[in-house]
């Protein structure tokens, strides 16, 4: 999944879950309930930041989900498009090697395609185009790339997430929290720009998810008088910009490189939704929270960026595991839960696959939180009887920069 979701401050934070909103955990990418669902989510810690990745795209969804049957929870007309720099940033790479050298471990084992395995931020805090560079140079040495899910939600996965994610309408919200008032989570909705009708009939997971993607993408619901439909209006310029995940499937898909996925949207939402109460709870506690500061377990978009580009996989590693002065013991299991948890759907679906067929080399990238801890994706695939070769470590090493941006992990 993508990893932490950013919060509150004048930078964009994210939740560990995805590291970058994933985001985040699943890659309802903080770009699409994808790169902010499985890519906000994915972009939390690693969890937050996979939050931040799936945000993005569960927004849209939420959106979509939101008009097609709510009695009382209003739809939206068009959800926002992120705007697509790629081509731009194309322009901008040179034929000379990319400055940047993200973290890339490689999987062999006699019989299957060797596997290059990527960390992926769901959402970062910089457009810079040697990002684009170094995955296009990733790309070029590929058979195909392997992502979380797809991070452009679609009408199927609107009628998903809403089917998870929203209460019918003899309940609500506020039934469902013990450490929020009604008042108070009306409150965080509209600080937060959301439409407070819609926001009362979804989940804890889902509610905190919108919270962020519309904080993270300077949006506002909006209904016209006399109207029954919501639309998106842009109030000021994104905090985060598109995650790796997209990116990858913006080169794959103009380079007709074959795509694969490791998880469907019903899983997804199942996912979250099977989240212990109290870590749903916690999360939707602290986004209210991050409206009005930083939170505990918030992560620097910027720090996670820095780290990634530089192949520090000790700083992602540190940013994506520990446990924050202050953060409570359910909101740290809530990305540990979304890591865990997702590392499992993903490995399952390697294995069902026999990690997959051809000559290979193959691209896997996931989440950054999935690559670390006992139950890792690396842990697992060595298991399974693959040698596994770390990445080189970086020449100068990368100390955290100062805490702007936060993503949830």
């Amino acid at each position: 999944m993508c990893a932490r979701a950013p919060m509150g401050g004048d930078t964009p934070l994210m939740l560990r879950a995805g590291l970058p909103l994933m985001q985040g955990r699943t890659m309802i990418s903080a770009e699409s309930i994808s790169e902010t669902l499985r890519r906000a989510m994915r972009n939390e810690r690693l969890g937050h930041i996979v939050l931040t990745c799936a945000a993005a795209g569960l927004l849209a969804a939420t959106a979509m989900a939101s008009a097609s049957g709510a009695t009382n929870a209003p739809a939206h007309e068009t959800a926002p498009v992120a705007t697509d720099r790629a081509a731009h940033a194309q322009s901008h790479i040179q034929a000379s090697a990319p400055d940047d050298r993200p973290p890339v471990w490689t999987a062999s084992a006699p019989g299957h395609p060797t596997l290059l395995l990527l960390p992926t931020l769901h959402g970062l805090a910089s457009d810079d185009p040697r990002v684009d560079a170094a995955l296009a140079a990733l790309a070029q040495r590929v058979q195909a790339i392997v992502l979380e899910a797809h991070t452009q939600p679609t009408p199927e996965d609107a009628q998903t997430i809403r089917r998870i994610g929203f209460y019918p309408a003899s309940d609500n919200l506020s039934n469902h929290m013990h450490s929020m008032t009604a008042e108070s989570l009306a409150r965080c909705a509209r600080e937060s720009g959301a439409d407070i009708h819609v926001f009362f009939q979804t989940k804890p997971w889902l509610a905190g998810f919108s919270v962020e993607a519309v904080r993270l993408h300077q949006w506002h619901w909006q209904r016209k008088a006399g109207a029954t439909r919501l639309h998106f209006v842009k109030s000021s310029a994104p905090l985060v910009f598109r995650g790796i995940d997209e990116r990858l499937e913006t080169i794959a898909r103009r380079g007709m490189i074959p795509l694969i996925y490791l998880e469907t949207m019903e899983q997804a939402m199942r996912l979250f939704d099977d989240m212990p109460s109290d870590d749903q709870e916690a999360f939707l506690q602290g986004v209210c929270a991050g409206l009005h500061g930083q939170s505990p377990g918030e992560v620097s978009y910027e720090a996670l960026q820095t780290a990634w580009a530089a192949g520090d996989v000790a700083t992602l590693e540190r940013l994506a595991m520990m446990r924050f002065p202050g953060e409570s013991a359910a909101h740290y299991d809530f990305s540990q839960y979304l890591f865990v948890r997702g590392t499992e759907i993903f490995s399952a679906t390697m294995a069902k696959d026999g990690y997959f067929y051809g000559k290979g080399p193959i691209l896997v990238a996931v989440g950054a939180g999935h690559f670390f801890g006992p139950q890792s994706l690396l842990q697992r695939l060595h298991e399974a009887g693959y040698t596994i070769t770390p990445p080189a470590q970086p020449l100068v090493p990368v100390l955290p920069t100062e805490q702007h941006e936060v993503a949830a992990r």
